[in-house]
């Protein structure tokens, strides 16, 4: 069913091995800055054949034409159009700026989804002006910071080069653009007008978004749950897949 959305508006998509199966309920992931879906393996291969899984390249990225975008609610227009181009209706699950995007998508159009996961994300989403200037300055040398800063202290080193890899990947404008989506986003006043259920996860060593970002869209999202995963930074998806896969898992049961 993921075809008929690809249709009219090719994007890179992949999915589970288990294809699509109408009476499981249906997720879709949506990637960070600078990431892609492949980012999203672990949950691909783990949640295959219990739930529809699928994940996405916003555009710029992986598979998916650009040009990229500068603005969260660009990301989340393009992302509308996808959606309403087919039949599925799923949960959305953002990661960091897809936890953007899929917000401010609930908040346009609540009716393509069904709720949301919001992976190491916020309500606001300041980047510091020095990541932006190294971007711009020393791509290659910022974009390893970033992804060093991604992982828990404590991640493997094959972890972070996989990482520092994927990222490499994309266009040093595009990179720069979601970051500076990151900087302008801020949706913290209007988190109470978000009405699908909401599971908030994040790794407990995350240090580009703390925990503690997770903490307000708990107190600001009605009925919203916090998972906080030990042992995990930002990447809590790769670093520790089994407890993120299982706190989807129990949350996807539910709708």
């Amino acid at each position: 069913m993921w075809d008929q959305h690809l249709r009219n508006m090719p994007a890179g998509l992949l999915r589970g091995r288990d294809g699509f199966d109408p009476a499981r309920p249906s997720l879709l992931m949506v990637h960070g800055s600078g990431g892609r879906a492949e980012g999203f393996l672990p949950q691909l291969s783990g949640l295959s054949g219990q739930i529809n899984v699928a994940a996405i390249d916003l555009p710029g990225h992986g598979q998916t034409a650009g040009p990229g975008r500068g603005q969260v609610e660009e990301y989340a227009a393009w992302l509308g159009d996808f959606l309403e181009a087919g039949p599925v209706r799923p949960v959305l699950l953002g990661h960091s700026l897809g936890g953007a995007v899929v917000m401010s998508l609930a908040l346009a159009k609540p009716h393509l989804l069904r709720g949301l996961i919001l992976a190491g994300t916020g309500g606001r989403l300041r980047v510091l002006p020095a990541i932006l200037e190294g971007i711009k300055a020393d791509f290659a040398s910022t974009a390893a910071m970033i992804v060093k800063y991604a992982y828990h202290e404590q991640a493997e080193a094959k972890l972070i080069a996989q990482g520092t890899e994927i990222m490499l990947k994309v266009p040093q404008e595009i990179l720069l653009g979601d970051f500076t989506a990151c900087d302008r986003f801020d949706i913290s006043a209007r988190l109470a007008e978000i009405h699908h259920p909401v599971l908030v996860v994040v790794g407990e060593g995350d240090r580009l978004t703390p925990v503690k970002y997770s903490q307000a869209l708990v107190q600001g999202i009605g009925g919203a749950r916090l998972e906080i995963i030990a042992g995990a930074g930002h990447m809590a998806n790769v670093e520790r897949h089994q407890q993120f896969n299982q706190a989807i898992l129990d949350f996807m049961a539910e709708r």
